[in-house]
């Protein structure tokens, strides 16, 4: 009788106390791929499993330094996955922080903000790349940036906070920002804590402040004002991370200590969804159009109605201020949250996501759906579908050109 076939499957440890879902599901796309057998216990101990031998090791080690020492000295074949600074001499892979900087920037300068603020997390090495690349892109249209404290304090191996402390300094620096004022903090806890100040301090957002995070997390949703976020690519960064482990593993050893993974893109929700503008009459006008965009009835007429100005004066200064028509401005409002309705409910019919965003039959809804993203809603579905699974190697997706050109102007 024939013996049973046992297959060889590497043993490889996820080090870690607490991590990313999106991550782990890019460490598990890979496990799957090559028969790893992935050790996952400290994710619910929290402790290294003591005399523990396996093939390798991927270490989720932000602000961990015991850790990553204690691993770099055991020998183990290890990548480690962190945003932190490097305090050990290993591969490591993480965001392209100075790419999410600049890609921040340009969000904001798209909606023709001219006064900014960075609220970081820590000041390592992380906070100040993505501050860096912040700055660089905002020099090259003459703008600077103010900086508010770090929402944590770390001194060695110990944390140094005092919430109340915290929030009232930042209250008061809010207070000191000129209005509107575009922040971009280091990531969705820091923003969503920007947020909550700005409602203590009775500043508006997005109106009076601007607010963007990184991680297009489950914070984003439940923050006081939906959180406009940069997705960091978590997932990618997991399967990159378990790519580079392989590569160890097999002996092709790796060509770099660092690699960096660039963001996807920026998630818009409310908390930055407006143009910062300097005439009281078209930020009027902006916000009505966000309230009444699903009205099918919606005309530019209705605007100017509402605001009880002449359609000639609201256009002309509106084109002056947002660099678009307001015609342009309901479409683009009706299609970005109609690629949020198709990315987040993706079993719903087209015909119905038309009906939510005010369009009156599916054909209409289409023909503008295609000028402006450059495809088929069934295709931007498709798209998402299969960024879902996970390909891979998945390729970058270009910005859809949009009918909505904001105004950038510099000092």
């Amino acid at each position: 009788m024939n013996a049973p076939l046992v297959r060889s499957s590497r043993k490889v440890l996820v080090a870690a106390a607490i991590a990313p879902p999106e991550c782990i599901r890019g460490i598990t796309r890979h496990a799957r791929a090559h028969d790893w057998h992935l050790v996952m216990d400290m994710l619910f101990t929290g402790a290294l499993p003591r005399g523990w031998n396996g093939s390798g090791v991927l270490a989720l080690g932000a602000h961990q330094p015991e850790l990553l020492a204690h691993l770099q000295a055991s020998g183990l074949p290890c990548v480690v996955l962190t945003d932190g600074d490097p305090i050990v001499d290993l591969p490591r892979v993480e965001p392209d922080h100075r790419a999410i900087g600049r890609l921040a920037a340009d969000h904001f300068l798209e909606r023709a903000h001219r006064s900014f603020a960075w609220a970081p997390f820590l000041n390592d090495a992380a906070n100040r790349e993505r501050l860096a690349g912040f700055q660089e892109r905002l020099a090259e249209h003459g703008r600077t940036c103010r900086l508010l404290p770090p929402a944590h304090t770390r001194i060695g191996p110990y944390w140094q906070d005092n919430w109340d402390d915290y929030r009232r300094n930042l209250a008061a620096e809010l207070l000191r920002l000129p209005r509107p004022t575009a922040i971009f903090a280091f990531n969705d806890c820091t923003a969503a804590n920007v947020i909550d100040c700005c409602q203590d301090a009775a500043l508006a957002v997005p109106e009076d402040v601007a607010v963007l995070g990184v991680g297009n997390s489950l914070v984003c949703e439940l923050s006081p004002v939906p959180l406009s976020s940069v997705d960091d690519d978590m997932t990618e960064l997991g399967y990159r991370a378990a790519l580079l482990l392989e590569s160890v593993l097999s002996g092709a050893g790796t060509a770099t200590r660092t690699l960096r993974i660039p963001p996807r893109g920026i998630v818009t929700r409310l908390s930055s969804d407006m143009a910062a503008v300097t005439d009281p009459r078209v930020a009027r006008a902006l916000h009505y159009i966000a309230e009444h965009y699903s009205n099918p009835m919606l005309t530019v007429c209705q605007v100017a109605e509402a605001l009880g100005m002449s359609r000639r004066n609201l256009e002309r200064s509106f084109r002056d201020e947002t660099g678009c028509t307001i015609h342009e401005n309901i479409i683009a409002v009706r299609m970005r949250e109609a690629s949020r309705l198709l990315r987040m409910h993706p079993s719903t019919k087209t015909s119905d996501v038309a009906g939510l965003v005010g369009i009156s039959g599916v054909g209409t809804f289409c023909r503008t759906f295609r000028r402006h993203f450059g495809m088929s809603p069934q295709a931007h579905r498709d798209w998402v579908l299969r960024a879902e699974a996970e390909p891979p190697a998945r390729p970058r997706r270009p910005q859809p050109a949009t009918a909505v050109r904001m105004k950038i102007t510099a000092a």
